[in-house]
C-alpha cells in the first residue's frame, strides 16, 4: 500500500494556536516519565479514522464533505483519561455538545456514501496527550477546563517520516456560525 495514490487519512478537529498552547501546558504538568508526549504540532481530536485511502475515494469523500451542514460549537476539555490497551493518556470532555454529535454523524454518512468503513464503536471525545503509558497514572494534575471554539473540521494525512509520524492538514471545511441558544 505504498502507492502514491493511497494515503493514510483521518477527519479531525484541529486546534487553533491558543488551544494547542493550552494543551501543551497541560502536557507539561503531567508527571515526568509518564510516557511519550504527542508533539504539539500533532495534537488533534479524531472524528473518523479513514485509514489507507485511494485517491478516488479521497476525492469522493472531499466532495461529499462539502455538503456537511453543521454548526460550530464550544468544546470543553475538562478531564483526563487513560486506556490501558492502547496505552494512551487523553484529554476529554464530560459532555458531548449536540453539534459535535451531529458533525460526527454527518461525516460518517459522507464516508459511507463513498464506500468507506467507519468504526462502529460509539464516538468518544478524546485527544491523545501521551502514548506508551504503561500503567494507569496516579497523581494526575487537575484539569483547568480548556474552552475550544470549534469553527472547522479537517482532512488530515498521517505521514511516517524518519523523525516519527507527522500529521498534515490537507483541507478544512468551515462550520456554520453557532446559534446563541
Amino acid at each position: 500500500m505504498n502507492s502514491p495514490d493511497v494515503r493514510r487519512l483521518f477527519l479531525a478537529l484541529w486546534p487553533d494556536n491558543a488551544v494547542r498552547d493550552a494543551l501543551v501546558q497541560l502536557q507539561r504538568r503531567l508527571p515526568p516519565g509518564i510516557g511519550r508526549l504527542v508533539s504539539g504540532d500533532n495534537l488533534h481530536l479524531t472524528l473518523i479514522f479513514l485509514g489507507s485511502t485511494s485517491a478516488e475515494r479521497q476525492g469522493c469523500i472531499e466532495e461529499a464533505l462539502t455538503e456537511v451542514d453543521a454548526t460550530g460549537f464550544s468544546l470543553q476539555l475538562d478531564r483526563l483519561g487513560y486506556w490501558r490497551k492502547p496505552q494512551v493518556l487523553w484529554a476529554g470532555s464530560a459532555a458531548t455538545p449536540p453539534p459535535l454529535s451531529a458533525l460526527v454523524r454527518e461525516t460518517q454518512d459522507c464516508v459511507h456514501h463513498c464506500g468507506g468503513a467507519v468504526d462502529d464503536r460509539p464516538f468518544q471525545i478524546h485527544l491523545t496527550l501521551c502514548r506508551k503509558v504503561r500503567k494507569a497514572p496516579r497523581d494526575l494534575p487537575a484539569v483547568t477546563p480548556i474552552s475550544w471554539p470549534v469553527k472547522a473540521f479537517a482532512l488530515v494525512e498521517s505521514v511516517t517520516a524518519a523523525a516519527g509520524v507527522q500529521y498534515r492538514v490537507l483541507r478544512e471545511w468551515p462550520l456554520a456560525a453557532g446559534t446563541s441558544e
